[in-house]
């Protein structure tokens, strides 16, 4: 024998399901995001580790030119050169020297 619900309190079950999910929502959307404040008016700096003109310079620069928007907070995008031993300077520079916060990318 198996045991049903009646429609009634089925569909009283479901429409606070949506009640608490709209609920939610509109907590979440009404919360400050941390992450666009931390980038808010921050320059985030992409370092290229091949010189100027090369196909992953021009790539690293499109992709420069457009992740800005993506980034919560809309932070300035500034690309760099950093060439020297086929990108382990600029590999060496962001694992020794460059903030760990997110605004070097390489």
């Amino acid at each position: 024998m198996a045991l049903t619900l009646p429609a009634r309190a089925t569909a009283a079950g479901a429409l606070s399901a949506i009640v608490l999910l709209a609920g939610l929502a509109v907590i979440h959307s009404a919360s400050a995001d941390p992450v666009a404040d931390f980038y808010r008016g921050k320059t985030v700096n992409v370092l290229i580790g091949v010189g100027v003109g090369g196909e992953y310079d021009i790539q690293a620069r499109r992709v420069a030119r457009h992740i800005g928007k993506h980034i919560p907070g809309n932070p300035n995008i500034v690309p760099q050169n950093m060439t020297g031993a086929g990108g382990l300077r600029m590999t060496n520079y962001l694992y020794g020297v460059a903030a760990r916060d997110g605004t070097y990318i390489g």
